[in-house]
């Protein structure tokens, strides 16, 4: 699993070799990780810890009074947690060795930990009561958010944590009257997960709208089911400018109402995260996929349809037929979902992912997509487009911090909660997951909210040690109880917290406004920014990006996929 690019020679007095140094404290700068069975390797870039003074826990080693830990801290310098010699991956901090250290559930530091009477300048304090996180030898990644939820049934939060999702942005079938809004927040209360709810855009005059976002909502959805008409998308985005939250926005799949021309002069130059711009999960038809060339349109597409696939397209009549009321015996149904599947953009998508011109990976949960899999598509994606594009000879770190932010920090700049979530920036809410290198983007080994483990791979409790077989996804203690809720968040209007919100829901979970969502863009979108010019022949959807052809893709076998699971 692990390689270097330095020259070996052999050790001298104080030394000890690579594999030596990897095996006791965890690879360090130079070193290679191989992301689990894809063909993405990642660089250790720098490492924060000095060499000699590494926080390890246990018998005979160096967490004790007086070697890393000191007794005589004063409570505020005294960390409440510390994840030690991790390897972080992170699209704003980039790769490179550290410790992370948390306090009151914030991150306050990722850097050199120990003790500052026998380590020099350490930017983290152990006391005697800091709580420790093994972390040599595995990567620390932000926990992820998914932005396309549909809050079906209960379900979908377990397998959501246990794919590494620390954050939802929900738009249930249910959700939207103030009564349902506020039952979905109560819900909640014993979820380890932080939490919005768009409510639903579906009225040309602005008082439902403001109902909804008084009542908890974060922001509004669009959808061709209820109305996509352009009075619709203007009047949503109108109240979006008044009370600071984004716009979701399905857009209409038959172009009954508007086509695609027509929806981006609604949106008229203003803030909107477009989803699933591939079109197969709806939107104008067939030329949607278009609208990722304009600068104030945020594209997010979703688990179905990526990575490019043999039965992609087979696939997605079933799925039609269930989550949209379509009939199998209507011929203009059956007309309806022949021309929204077409394998063309489909194939496009991949690519302009690559590219970075869709910024967003998220789920469409049982909308016709898997919550548990939007972690693990992203980097068979990742996988497949180094296959057909080539990369770095020595490593991949640009194309993986690419393909990390479109689940982590970008949806966070998208929807306004990026002061908190999406990266592990000093300030935001501890919400961190631990994976071990060989299975990461597929099984996390925990998950860390706010500061508190929350969920993670379990053992047997009969067991006299904790790994025993067999090993099954649950709640940890922060996932238990009203911990939960002290460790989580709702992200509301502003409205909603200046409002009556808490005294309707009264929860115990943090109430935080979503924030600086009208001026957001593509230009925001970290590592996915390009604003391709796309061209799609109408009779034989044929796609040109910038004026060329797609190139041909894979189909066959990928990672991450059969070898991690028995079923």
């Amino acid at each position: 699993m692990l390689a270097t690019d330095i020259e070996r020679r052999p050790p001298v007095a104080g030394e000890i070799s690579r594999q030596d140094y990897a095996a006791r404290y965890g690879p360090t700068a130079g070193d290679r990780i191989r992301l689990g069975d894809t063909n993405l390797l990642a660089l250790i870039e720098r490492d924060e810890t000095s060499y000699g003074d590494e926080v390890l826990r246990g018998w005979g080693k160096t967490m004790r009074t007086g070697l890393m830990m000191n007794d005589r801290l004063p409570a505020a310098s005294e960390l409440d947690l510390i994840i030690s010699n991790v390897i972080v991956i992170d699209p704003v901090l980039g790769v490179r060795k550290a410790s992370i250290g948390v306090k009151d559930g914030r991150i306050v530091g990722v850097g050199r930990a120990g003790n500052p009477d026998i380590v020099d300048n350490p930017d983290l304090l152990i006391g005697s009561a800091t709580a420790p996180v093994y972390g040599q030898g595995y990567i620390a990644t932000p926990g992820g958010i998914d932005t396309h939820v549909h809050l079906v049934q209960p379900r979908l939060i377990p397998v959501a944590l246990a794919a590494g999702m620390t954050t939802l942005i929900t738009g249930g079938l249910n959700d939207n009257p103030a009564f349902n809004l506020r039952r979905m927040f109560q819900a909640f209360e014993h979820q380890p997960i932080n939490l919005g709810v768009l409510g639903r855009a579906a009225s040309t005059v602005p008082e439902p709208l403001e109902r909804q976002i008084e009542s908890g909502a974060c922001g509004l959805k669009v959808h061709e089911d209820y109305a996509g008409y352009p009075s619709v998308i203007d009047q949503a985005l109108t109240v979006a400018d008044a009370h600071d939250i984004q716009i979701a926005m399905h857009t209409d799949g038959i172009n009954e109402s508007c086509e695609l021309h027509e929806t981006v002069a609604a949106i008229n130059g203003r803030a909107i995260h477009a989803y699933h711009v591939e079109g197969i999960g709806g939107g104008h038809a067939p030329d949607i996929l278009a609208i990722v060339g304009v600068g104030n349109v945020i594209g997010s597409s979703t688990t179905p349809t990526i990575p490019y696939g043999r039965n992609v397209v087979a696939e997605h009549h079933a799925m039609m037929w269930s989550v949209h009321g379509m009939n199998p015996r209507v011929p203009s149904d059956r007309s309806m979902i022949a021309d929204r599947i077409r394998d063309a953009t489909m194939r496009a998508e991949s690519v302009l992912h690559e590219l970075g011109a869709i910024s967003i990976i998220n789920s469409d949960s049982q909308g016709m997509g898997r919550i548990g899999e939007s972690t693990r598509r992203t980097w068979q994606l990742a996988h497949q487009m180094k296959t057909v594009a080539g990369g770095e000879p020595l490593h991949d770190n640009p194309r993986i911090l690419k393909y990390l932010a479109k689940y982590t920090i970008n949806p966070a700049r998208a929807h306004g909660i990026h002061p908190w979530v999406g990266s592990l920036e000093p300030g935001k809410i501890a919400d961190i997951v631990l994976w071990r290198p060989e299975f990461f983007g597929v099984k996390p080994e925990l998950v860390i909210k706010g500061g508190y483990v929350a969920w993670g791979a379990l053992g047997e409790g009969n067991a006299s040690i904790p790994q025993s077989q067999p090993v099954l996804y649950g709640p940890h203690w922060g996932g238990q109880g009203v911990a939960a809720a002290s460790l989580s968040a709702n992200f509301v209007s502003a409205a909603a917290v200046a409002g009556e919100f808490r005294r309707h829901v009264r929860s115990r979970r943090r109430a935080l406004a979503v924030t600086g969502t009208r001026q957001v863009g593509k230009r925001h979108m970290l590592y996915n920014q390009a604003n391709p010019r796309i061209e799609i022949d109408p009779r034989t959807v044929e796609i040109r990006i910038d004026g060329a052809p797609l190139p041909p893709l894979p189909d066959d076998d990928l990672p991450l996929n059969r070898r991690y699971f028995l079923l």
